[in-house]
């Protein structure tokens, strides 16, 4: 039988709620951390690792670990998109009623609500009308915003800037140096976007989640985490 002990490590801030790290003693080489689909945070470790190096490894990489959970608990409370007139969709940070508008022959934004064309007529055809719209103010929106952002961080600007629909991401940095945004981004408040933006611009310097890249996004977005809180 393998041999096994534990104990845990709360990381605590005053802006924060805390966060606790359950350290695994067992036969192995590295030291790892693993975030369970519960929330439960795990860190294991060989059994002979110094209690010092265990909590520098953990403090170090406090900021993905609430990233991983932050990410998490957005999945958990999102709700299920319908595709029908009356159903509620996002633009901006901002709720919307779908109405259809037999007058217009593209979607418009009147008195609050998202006017759909005569053409959007069932479910199927709601949600291509609606996600390419989408699309296109993603499209207009990210490309204004990251030549801005650039231009106030100094930051290195992406050679390609593309919009698609992901599953688990806001947002994706390629080793050639281009840019992925999530469809889906441009139904977020404009404080997350640019969170999402400059997190990305960032992967340009530092093409990882190392206590770098994080020092490195606090030193241009100090309020990136409250930034990220937003995302829904």
């Amino acid at each position: 039988m393998v041999p096994i002990s534990s104990s845990v490590i709360v990381l605590e801030h005053q802006d924060l709620p805390p966060l606790t790290v359950k350290v695994v003693r067992r036969r192995r080489k590295r030291l790892s951390l693993v975030v369970e689909t519960d929330g439960l945070v795990e860190c294991r470790v060989p059994l002979r690792c110094a209690k010092q190096e265990i909590d520098l490894f953990v403090r170090s990489n406090e900021s993905w670990l609430r990233e991983v959970l932050a990410k998490q608990k957005r999945e958990r409370r999102r709700p299920r998109l319908r595709f029908e007139v009356g159903a509620e969709h996002y633009f901006l940070g901002q709720r919307y009623r779908l109405v259809q508008d037999y007058e217009i022959s593209s979607i418009k934004i009147v008195n609050g609500d998202l006017h759909l064309p005569a053409k959007a007529d069932s479910p199927g055809r709601i949600q291509t009308c609606l996600e390419g719209w989408y699309r296109r103010q993603a499209q207009r929106l990210i490309d204004y915003r990251v030549d801005r952002l650039c231009a106030q961080y100094d930051l290195q600007p992406p050679h390609q800037i593309k919009i698609r629909k992901m599953k688990a991401k806001w947002g994706s940095c390629s080793a050639s140096g281009g840019l992925c945004f999530n469809l889906w981004l441009i139904t977020q408040d404009l404080r997350a976007i640019d969170y999402v933006i400059v997190h990305e611009l960032c992967h340009l310097k530092h093409f990882d989640h190392s206590p770098a890249f994080y020092a490195y996004l606090g030193s241009m977005m100090p309020d990136w985490q409250h930034r990220q809180g937003l995302l829904v």
